[in-house]
């Protein structure tokens, strides 16, 4: 494999990748929304499987316009994220 060729994508993402592709801060953000999330059509997690599909996730996206994700709401900072801050 060359300096430019990259491999494929994964198709199914953890819940860490999945608050990445969202734009939440951290994946307990995703936890904490995962209900309403998925009360507004939001893939499931798969089945079998620890991880989502990142082709259903991104569908999903697409047609809702990224308004039901995204945006943080500045949740209370993790236990993490208070001892270093």
């Amino acid at each position: 494999m060359n300096a430019l060729t990259r491999p494929p994508e994964r198709q199914v993402i953890s819940a860490e990748e999945v608050a990445r592709v969202l734009n939440f801060r951290c994946r307990r953000s995703f936890h904490d929304k995962r209900a309403n999330l998925e009360a507004e059509g939001f893939p499931k997690k798969l089945p079998g499987l620890n991880g989502w599909s990142r082709p259903a996730i991104m569908r999903w996206l697409e047609s809702n316009g990224g308004t039901a994700a995204g945006n943080d709401d500045k949740p209370a900072p993790t236990p993490l994220e208070r001892r270093f801050a």
